[in-house]
């Protein structure tokens, strides 16, 4: 009689034995399969993850003494300016934007000007001078801007300032509607040199988030004040302002590669690099990434610890088995049927009983997973904010860009650079579904703690002599 006919028999036989090994192979299969998928679907989310946030690193022009370019005025007020003559142009957007692995960009530059509008008022209150300016901020497009994208602003009516500019520009509907404006009319924007351009309304927005930095401020620094337009409208009304972009953020797709992008952007010649400083945002996928993180770390512990456990346990229980079968094994050894024969049919008993508990462990790990999964989820996340400590702005500077010597851009003292800070929200539910894959992947697993259990169960007896069998079984 083969060892698989015996193997077969023996399980049909010890029905007592088939079933408590049958419940002990299936809570272990359940917890294995649990922890793969769990931790597939943690992967998954991951990916997902990294490709909806991405990542973001900023180009500003450098102004430290360390840029050849860079240019500092003083008037005989001691109030000071400072420029580059190296601005961050399309040119070097278009060199930055031939990268694999960068999915857009928004260049900003903002200018203090004057208005025909009857601007609406600030809390804190302004001299004279400054009462009718506002901030025009020139972009490459405001559909892909930063306010816009973040959801600080959304437009309401009419459309986008396109990617190529234009004489055209977005404002705000409160603006528009406090001086009778709507969309096809015209304003016009006035610096202090003199220089002058007209623009036409082809779009109004809102304001959806009033940020912190945007409260308490006067005039100008108003978000219902800003007039956004394209950067050709600085260069062909405002002719003294610099041809460029005060700052451009690049998205990248793959918040991992993000050094990796620049570190290969760093190695070209055709930019000079001297004149540029090179800042790196990829804290909003860092943040909402940390969760599944240290959720997936755990999980990977929590699945090595079940097999190591799961290899412990069974070699204990086949062990006892196997010494309460030393008649058995001396029997079948005594009528001839060789070693490897019995650990055959030992290996296959148990391998019977596990290809049925495998199979059914499919839908008690499918139900335990998705629960599991997700709780491991919030309670990392929970721990995350708890220690996660808030982020203090840092006081601003104020910044004059000129244009023969005169101020063209100035940055306030918003704290965070007059930029809206993207909401940190928690991850998306893990979807943890038993694939084919974790199938397979179980069975290899418990096929391989199994083999190595029924070999250390065998060694103590198959060890032995024959002699010593007979002797032991006297």
């Amino acid at each position: 009689m083969g060892f698989l006919k015996r193997a077969f028999l023996y399980v049909t036989k010890k029905r007592g034995k088939s079933i408590l090994l049958f419940i002990i192979l299936l809570v272990m299969a359940t917890f294995v399969l649990t922890g793969l998928s769990i931790e597939k679907a943690a992967q998954i989310a991951q990916d997902n993850l990294r490709y909806a946030l991405g990542g973001e690193f900023e180009i500003v022009p450098d102004y430290s003494e360390s840029n050849p370019y860079y240019k500092r005025l003083t008037d005989d007020e001691g109030n000071f300016s400072i420029y580059t003559e190296c601005p961050v142009t399309q040119e070097i957007i278009d060199k930055v934007m031939e990268t694999d692995g960068i999915k857009s960009y928004d260049g900003m530059a903002q200018s203090l000007v004057s208005t025909n509008l009857e601007v609406i008022p600030g809390t804190v209150p302004v001299k004279d001078k400054y009462r009718d300016m506002v901030y025009s901020r020139f972009v490459t497009g405001t559909e892909n801007n930063s306010f816009f994208r973040s959801g600080t602003l959304k437009l309401s009516e009419g459309s986008h300032v396109p990617e190529g500019g234009g004489q055209v520009a977005v404002i705000s509907k409160d603006l528009a509607e406090k001086n009778g404006l709507g969309i096809g009319d015209s304003l016009s924007l006035t610096r202090e040199d003199g220089g002058k351009t007209e623009l036409k309304i082809i779009g109004l927005f809102e304001v959806v988030k009033q940020a912190q930095a945007y409260i308490n401020v006067n005039s100008f620094d108003k978000l219902e004040n800003q007039i956004f337009t394209g950067i050709q409208a600085c260069q062909d009304g405002l002719p003294h302002s610099l041809p460029g972009f005060q700052s451009v953020i690049f998205e990248v797709n793959d918040p991992a590669q993000l050094d990796d992008i620049i570190s290969q952007l760093k190695e070209s010649d055709a930019i000079d690099w001297r004149a540029y400083k090179v800042e790196t945002d990829n804290k909003t996928y860092l943040a909402a990434a940390a969760p599944l993180e240290k959720s997936q770390t755990l999980i990977t512990s929590f699945l090595l610890l079940i097999v190591l456990v799961s290899a412990v346990v069974l070699s204990l229980i086949l062990t006892m088995w196997a010494k309460s079968r030393i008649h058995e094994t001396g029997v079948l050894l005594s009528i001839g049927f060789g070693k490897a024969s019995i650990i055959g049919q030992y290996l296959t008993e148990v391998l019977l009983i596990a290809a049925i508990a495998f199979g059914l462990s499919f839908f008690s790990g499918s139900f335990i997973a998705g629960r599991i999964g997700n709780s491991l989820l919030q309670l990392q996340y929970t721990r995350e904010q708890s220690i996660q400590e808030p982020d203090e702005g840092e006081n601003g500077v104020q910044v004059f860009r000129k244009g023969d010597m005169d101020p063209d851009v100035v940055i306030s003292d918003n704290g965070n650079g007059g930029e809206p800070i993207p909401n940190k929200g928690f991850p998306e539910p893990l979807s943890v579904s038993v694939g084919l894959d974790s199938m397979v992947k179980l069975y290899l697993i418990g096929f391989a703690i199994i083999t190595f259990s029924v070999g250390v169960s065998s060694a103590a007896v198959m060890r032995l002599k024959p002699g010593e069998i007979l002797a032991k079984m006297n």
